[in-house]
């Protein structure tokens, strides 16, 4: 009986072909991923105002209850903040000349421009219920829907 050595595919061992062709499937699925995450990278100018105007607004209402006042955001042409803040961050955050603002209360109309405007939080915990849009200068905008008990943002 004659032993014959052990071939190159019954040693279990990949051939340089499959290893290229594997590892070149590899290289297009990570790439098909990180292009994809591309749109990722994308600032939308309207997302640090409607976050401001969010942590905002729980200030307002949680400083109004604890400290048993009422409190008050401000709307300004290019800016708006918690009347009163004692802290720095909130006491006024410039959205820029780019982005319009306009509120919609809650039983009327429409929409009204936001400049000269107050929100006010009662000491009870209790906002009134507000919608706001942000505009950009392209046309898009963000309409941010708050809370009247929590003060925080809706869906």
């Amino acid at each position: 009986m004659k032993i014959h050595p052990p071939s190159p595919r019954a040693s279990g061992a990949f051939t340089l072909l499959e290893l290229i062709l594997v590892m070149s499937v590899m290289v297009m699925v990570i790439g098909v991923g990180v292009g994809s995450f591309a749109y990722f990278d994308q600032v939308d100018p309207l997302d640090e105002p409607a976050q401001r105007l969010g942590q905002m607004s729980k200030y307002a209402l949680n400083t109004a209850v604890l400290q048993h006042r009422s409190m008050t955001i401000g709307f300004e042409k290019d800016s708006f903040g918690v009347l009163g803040a004692t802290s720095g961050e909130m006491g006024s955050y410039s959205h820029g000349k780019g982005i319009k603002v306009f509120i919609k209360r809650w039983g009327g109309k429409g929409w009204e421009k936001a400049e000269g405007q107050t929100w006010r939080f009662g000491e009870q915990g209790i906002c009134e219920p507000l919608i706001v849009r942000l505009e950009d200068s392209t046309g898009g905008f963000r309409d941010v829907k708050f809370h009247a008990l929590t003060g925080g943002v809706t869906q």
